[in-house]
Formats: C-alpha cells, sequence, structure tokens
C-alpha cells in the first residue's frame, strides 16, 4: 500500500532524483538540450531553495511504499494571470513501477484538499500537450481553458492549461478510485527497477502530471516558479 506525508528536507535528495528522471522519461518528446538543463542537481537546488524560503499556501507532499519515498506532489498559489484559477496542482510525479492504480488520484485529491483547506479554489494545473495523461484530466472533470507554448532554453513546447468548475464532484470520483484500488490492495512489493534508479543515467510518466505555473517563457531560475 502506499502513504502521503508532508515532505521534509531530508526527502530533498530523493525528491530530485524523482524528479530528474522521470522528466527524461515522460518527456521523451522534448529536446534533448531541455531534458539535459533539468539535472538532478538543478532540481536539488530548487528544491533546497524553496525549503529556505516557500510560503505557507505551498505544499510538498512524498508518496511513500514501504517506507520508501517514490514520488512526490507539489501545490501552491497560482501566480499566473493567465488562466482563472487560485490554486495550483503544480507537480507530480512517482517511480514508474508505482504508477497508475491510487497512486494518481491519492496526489489528486490530497492538493485539492490542502488548496481547498487554503481558500484557493478554483485549482488549475497545466499540462504539456504532448503528455497523454492530460485525457485523464479531462476524464476526472478538468476544463481545458488556455492552450500556449512554454519556451524552456529557447524551444517551443505547447502546453494546455485547465480549470476544474466543480471541486466536490472531482473529490467525490478521486475518492472512489482511492477507495476502488486500496481495497485491491495494489503496490505492495519494491521492483527491481527502482532498486536500480541509482545507478543509471539520467539518459524520464507519472500518475499525475501538471505542468509549470508560469508565463509563456521560463526563466532558467532556480525558484519554485520552475519546480516542474
Amino acid at each position: 500500500m502506499i502513504s502521503i506525508r508532508a515532505a521534509k528536507i531530508d526527502d530533498v535528495s530523493m525528491i530530485s532524483l524523482i524528479h530528474a528522471y522521470c522528466w527524461r522519461e515522460t518527456y521523451a518528446f522534448m529536446p534533448e538540450a531541455v531534458l539535459r538543463s533539468r539535472s538532478r542537481e538543478f532540481r536539488e537546488q530548487q528544491w533546497l531553495n524553496w525549503f529556505d524560503s516557500h510560503e505557507e499556501s505551498d505544499a510538498l507532499f512524498v508518496i511513500e511504499a514501504d517506507q520508501k519515498v517514490v514520488g512526490f506532489c507539489f501545490c501552491c498559489r497560482n501566480r499566473d494571470p493567465e488562466i482563472d484559477g487560485r490554486g495550483e496542482l503544480h507537480a507530480a510525479y512517482v517511480l514508474p513501477d508505482y504508477r497508475g492504480r491510487e497512486t494518481g488520484p491519492v496526489m489528486m485529491l490530497t492538493m485539492v484538499d490542502f488548496l481547498a483547506e487554503q481558500g484557493l479554489t478554483p485549482p488549475v494545473l497545466w499540462a504539456f500537450r504532448d503528455n497523454p495523461i492530460r485525457f485523464w484530466y479531462a476524464q476526472m472533470g478538468w476544463r481545458s481553458q488556455i492552450k500556449r507554448d512554454r519556451v524552456i532554453e529557447g524551444r517551443r513546447l505547447p502546453e494546455v492549461g485547465y480549470v476544474c468548475d466543480d471541486c466536490d464532484r472531482l473529490r467525490q470520483r478521486l475518492q472512489r478510485l482511492v477507495t476502488r484500488y486500496s481495497s485491491e490492495a495494489a503496490l505492495t512489493q519494491i521492483p527491481q527497477h527502482s532498486q536500480m534508479l541509482g545507478r543509471q543515467k539520467f539518459p524520464n510518466q507519472i500518475a499525475v502530471s501538471p505542468g509549470n505555473n508560469r508565463k509563456a517563457t521560463e526563466m532558467n531560475q532556480q525558484t519554485p516558479q520552475g519546480l516542474l
């Protein structure tokens, strides 16, 4: 079974490893220069900076299986005026062997509940156009509101912004999925793939993969706004 908890600074090393690995695996459609720029070192510095100066409306969670961190998710206040929403599901990544089933619903439900407690609804999220996970968002009731290009390392990458107009309905759908999959006692073993992760070069999907909360051009700053 999986569990979710608030992240600690001691989790940064594993969060950064998962972040870099999943970016390369999930976004294989991106130019190599973009993937290379989002290295483990880059991500580690971003998360360390976040722990130094984050807002109370930010929340970073880690997913654990058998007491091992296998994923993370991050939500925050929406800082992008181009999309209508107060909160954002900013990033969520899980190692390949732990994706699907209840993992995605647990992460999304946790972030939606946190943002609701902060008064940051409706929530929004971003997905790269070529990331097929975005079709799951539509099934869960997220509404596509805006399409645009995001620029990273000088490359234009199409993305889609989604808004959730009915958080209660979304929560009910997610809870049903969590109940269904949890009852099947999923994710009970540590697979070899994840054990090998530390030995791999990051030549990166996830249960959920929201996009970024910034405007169309991403500056290479190591700040919370560039986490995804």
